[in-house]
């Protein structure tokens, strides 16, 4: 969860000295939430990518948020923390020594189709280069087969866990959006005040 503290105090502060109505400080406030959607998803995709080492494109369609409406004071932002395939990060090609991906490693890995499905990167279970930290999917059901197969085949599919990575983003980063989002609302509320005026 990200909880941010915002200096109201301040914001009281700058909207008495700008004269604002309780209109156009809700407006403020509205458009500033709307905004604020995206430098979060921003921030948290260019953080996680960057400790990761894998490209922002792999992050996509993770987050969602509240329709946020006029008199809401609040924007909810739910991440999604499943972790990332290889191919979700680049082209995987094998090797004799196992698969690459990117600037992903995977020894002793390789590509197919197993239990159906498309081509992923698995590792046998019982592999001396077997990895829990680069295979995260041990007790997922469906990475070791399902119904009669389960055990039958025993392969590890390779995955990129990002649960602990977005979590320390979030925590490290809950300042600075905390300060992004008083500088949108006082650029809202400048707007509000001295463009649209009394239109309102």
């Amino acid at each position: 969860m990200l909880a941010i503290a915002i200096n109201q105090e301040l914001l009281d502060r700058r909207a008495d000295i700008a004269g604002a109505t309780d209109r156009q400080i809700e407006a403020a406030r509205t458009s500033a939430l709307r905004k604020m959607r995206k430098r979060i998803e921003t921030t948290v995709k260019r953080r996680v990518a960057t400790r990761e080492r894998i490209p922002q494109r792999a992050l996509e369609g993770r987050f969602f948020s509240n329709n946020v409406q006029p008199g809401d004071d609040e924007l909810q932002v739910w991440i999604g923390t499943w972790s990332i395939s290889p191919f979700a990060i680049g082209n995987p090609v094998q090797n004799a020594r196992g698969v690459r991906a990117a600037r992903k490693s995977y020894p002793g890995a390789f590509i197919a189709s197993i239990y159906g499905g498309v081509n992923k990167v698995w590792i046998r279970l019982y592999s001396k280069h077997y990895d829990p930290n680069l295979y995260p999917t041990k007790y997922r059901p469906g990475d070791r087969g399902l119904g009669s197969n389960t055990g039958r085949f025993p392969v590890v599919r390779a995955a990129i866990p990002i649960d602990d990575t977005v979590k320390t983003v979030l925590e490290m980063e809950s300042e600075s959006i905390a300060r992004d989002f008083e500088k949108v609302f006082l650029a809202e509320l400048n707007y509000q005040v001295n463009v649209k005026g009394g239109t309102i």
